[in-house]
């Protein structure tokens, strides 16, 4: 028995955990710097996609690496697909998520989630429960959905997916007819407010009513701005992800650096940048943007300032 974990000392035991400790000294903590998250589109990933030669398939916008992570993420709390059926078709996924959030990009089709089905169609928004797997079902024409979830927040803290019954988000369909009628009753009155930030719809659910948001983390919205205008330069805590939507002749100018917008390619927008929007198109400017605001609405450190 020598040698033994039986047989190990009170100051064998000791030295083991002591081994273990680590101790910095920097001058100051709040120096330390991590690599950023940087401003990217992801045009390649749309195209495959949208491409008439890809299969059914799941599409990562991944750029973990960039951000010195050691698994997927497209920001350091969010990772963001596209999901691609042929018709007829069918794709399933489990994901180490909390929460799914869904936009249908062309297509329709439903989605089965532990008992659960939801019938989708172009335009609409839906969000089903972490864990279990998620079997999204085409029907006679191609479909092209954008999803995101908070993978890379559980995987920072080495957590498993909860069980969808425990999950904090619940599914939930905003349909397309119903989002463009709610933005419709509160355009005009954000336009008259002369502080608002930009013409936007947020979405929540009975679950999170209180809260007024879709997951503890993660806050999303629908975003208009009108033919010729400019959106507030602004800036917040929270990093922001824009599905182009009605994006002709868009741009964003983001700490003074032009970024044209890409219908469906989603943009990163780095948290804390000094960013506006501007619209020379003759169409309203249409875009969904995730946010990991719901975690900085928690911490009271969202940060929102115009520039």
């Amino acid at each position: 028995m020598d040698g033994s974990k039986e047989n190990m000392t009170s100051k064998d035991v000791k030295s083991v955990f002591e081994s273990r400790a680590r101790y910095d000294s920097p001058a100051n903590i709040f120096t330390v710097k991590r690599p950023e998250v940087p401003k990217h589109v992801f045009v390649d990933e749309i195209e495959q996609a949208m491409g008439g030669d890809t299969p059914t398939s799941w599409v990562s916008l991944d750029i973990g690496k960039k951000m010195g992570f050691d698994y997927p993420a497209t920001t350091p709390l969010l990772l963001g697909r596209y999901a691609r059926i042929l018709p007829g078709e069918s794709l399933s996924g489990q994901f180490n998520a909390s929460g799914e959030i869904y936009y249908v990009i062309t297509g329709s089709g439903s989605a089965s989630k532990s008992g659960e089905m939801i019938s989708w169609s172009k335009g609409d928004v839906f969000a089903l429960p972490g864990g279990g797997e998620t079997e999204l079902i085409g029907n006679q024409e191609v479909a092209v959905l954008f999803q995101v979830t908070n993978e890379p927040e559980l995987d920072f803290h080495k957590l498993d997916a909860p069980l969808p019954e425990k999950a904090p988000t619940q599914a939930a369909l905003y349909k397309s007819s119903e989002i463009k009628h709610q933005m419709a009753i509160v355009h005009d009155q954000q336009k008259a407010d002369p502080n608002v930030s930009g013409l936007a719809l947020h979405f929540s659910s009975e679950k999170r009513e209180k809260m007024m948001d879709i997951h503890p983390s993660i806050a999303l919205a629908m975003n208009s701005l009108d033919p010729n205008e400019v959106q507030r330069p602004h800036r917040h805590n929270s990093v922001a992800l824009t599905l182009p939507i009605q994006s002709e002749n868009v741009y964003s100018v983001i700490e003074g650096e032009k970024v044209d917008w890409h219908q469906y390619a989603i943009m990163i927008t780095p948290p804390s940048h000094l960013h506006e929007h501007h619209n020379e198109g003759d169409e309203m400017m249409l875009s969904l943007v995730v946010q990991d605001g719901g975690l900085y609405y928690h911490l009271r450190t969202i940060g929102f300032s115009f520039g």
